[in-house]
């Protein structure tokens, strides 16, 4: 993998906080057109983070929406986190790309940190295990991820975190994202916990194709909830 390419995205990195938008997965009942005018309307409400995160893509296909979602997020001046991205691929150059998030059957950490260029976000799951989070850290995470925290109608078999990981993984200095059957009356326990932010699919998107200016008015819902929870 390439490490000469820069992205200017890095150098406007906002903080990880907040609200941390997940794509739904393309499949028969979203198709990517969807996903993307869904992704549009909770750019436009305000979210700064967007993971892709699709497990039924080629990788043309993959790579197009990629693109497609970091020219949106361009658009709107915000970051492009992608999951499952391949690390044979050549999609450094996509718009407002930011960074990778990786889970346990991703490629390492390290070899991330080796691969990519500098000032780009690692992100990394660490389930319910918090030796998992030390050493993800160490390994050179930019922020860890535990969940499931509830229970996932997206993962439903995910194993389960426990909120005292937030206060546990304190020390570690990066950012915490809260994952996992999040809705909005959970907010204050995941602030409370000591979450920074919070990862949501169907909260945001809905469990099917909705209008766009739904989800644009959920999308703002949950913003100014969370920043209820931050004065």
């Amino acid at each position: 993998m390439s490490t000469n390419s820069t992205n200017s995205t890095n150098s406007t990195l906002r903080k990880l906080d907040g609200i941390y938008a997940i794509t739904p997965v393309v499949d028969t009942l979203w198709n990517m057109d969807s996903v993307l005018d869904c992704s549009e309307a909770v750019l436009s409400a305000g979210v700064q983070w967007v993971q892709l995160r699709q497990k039924n893509l080629d990788p043309v296909d993959w790579l197009e929406m990629a693109y497609s979602l970091g020219l949106l997020c361009q658009k709107y001046q915000a970051n492009l986190i992608l999951n499952d991205a391949p690390p044979t691929l050549n999609w450094l150059e996509i718009p407002a790309l930011a960074g990778v998030h990786l889970g346990k059957e991703d490629w390492s950490v390290r070899e991330a940190r080796s691969g990519l260029p500098a000032g780009m976000v690692v992100g990394a799951s660490c389930y319910n295990q918090l030796q998992t989070a030390q050493a993800q850290v160490a390994a050179g995470a930019s922020y860890i991820a535990f969940g499931a925290i509830y229970e996932s109608g997206t993962k439903p078999l995910a194993v389960r975190a426990d909120l005292a990981l937030f206060e546990q993984a304190k020390p570690l200095g990066v950012p915490m994202v809260a994952i996992g059957g999040i809705t909005l009356d959970k907010l204050p326990e995941l602030r409370k916990a000591g979450a920074d932010a919070v990862a949501v699919v169907g909260g945001l998107f809905g469990q099917n194709p909705d209008a766009v200016e739904r989800v644009e008015d959920r999308a703002i819902e949950w913003i100014e909830a969370w920043r209820d929870q931050s004065v």
